[in-house]
């Protein structure tokens, strides 16, 4: 009896620890050192729990920074609660702009292990749309999105999260060659945006643009997608550009991200 008692209350430790660390990290991103020194946590502890907590989706690890923010799944029972990550917040009226303007289905995405995580979507109002639910996984060599955040990488960094991925082929037009996708992102880091062309889904084509903090790390980026059939490969510039000033904006309001 006496064993079974402390085990639950080993368990009820850990727990309390998990959701103290998911409350620090509801504050903004956050080194293992941070989150020890403002918990009290070992170190050690601390890496443990988010290890456990990565798995489950609810942290994620910040390929860049090296830093923990909150993930998917606590995105996603946040939104249900009317709460959401900084970014979202800060983010959030800026989608709304793009979107206004051109009734197109506009994205916020991030980046972990290789994978496109998407944070929040507003779709268009169009019968022929894309519709992506939120915390939806998705490659990042083959989206707008994942070239736009690596694009803003350093390259060292860059190549590290593209070793992290399964180069697959989803359409004839992804590229899944290092080679091909080394030359796309440094064609996008020139041009301050990426495209998908037909890359992730035949039928719809995608713009992004990665968003920046002050200190130019890149945090995440918004896309605009739409069916091949409204988009010419004409369209990229124009949309790339206004998404390109739009992410600009946004280092003005997102300085502590």
């Amino acid at each position: 009896m006496a064993e079974s008692e402390k085990a639950h209350r080993d368990d009820v430790g850990v727990l309390v620890k998990a959701m103290t660390l998911l409350v620090t990290l509801a504050e903004g991103s956050q080194s293992v050192v941070q989150l020890s020194k403002r918990t009290g946590i070992s170190k050690p502890g601390v890496y443990r729990i988010l290890k456990t907590l990565d798995k489950g989706g609810f942290v994620v690890k910040d390929s860049v920074r090296k830093e923990y923010n909150l993930g998917p799944a606590f995105i996603g029972l946040a939104r249900s609660t009317h709460n959401s990550s900084g970014l979202i917040r800060a983010v959030r009226p800026t989608l709304r702009e793009i979107h206004e303007k051109f009734n197109e289905t506009v994205n916020l995405g991030v980046l972990n292990h290789g994978k496109v995580i998407y944070l929040d979507t507003i779709e268009s109002r169009q019968r022929l749309r894309v519709t992506v639910p939120i915390t939806t996984e998705d490659n990042a060599h083959a989206t707008a999105l994942g070239k736009a955040i690596l694009s803003a990488m350093p390259r060292e960094l860059a190549l590290e999260v593209i070793n992290e991925s399964t180069l697959s082929k989803r359409t004839k037009n992804t590229l899944v060659s290092l080679e091909e996708l080394i030359d796309a992102t440094q064609k996008s880091h020139t041009l301050g945006y990426a495209i998908d062309n037909e890359e992730d889904e035949i039928g719809f084509r995608c713009v992004a643009a990665p968003i920046l903090n002050s200190k130019g790390i890149p945090i995440g980026a918004i896309s605009l997608t739409a069916p091949t059939s409204r988009w010419s490969l004409e369209d990229f510039a124009e949309i790339g550009e206004y998404l390109k000033k739009s992410t600009f904006d946004l280092r003005k309001t997102i300085p502590n991200l």
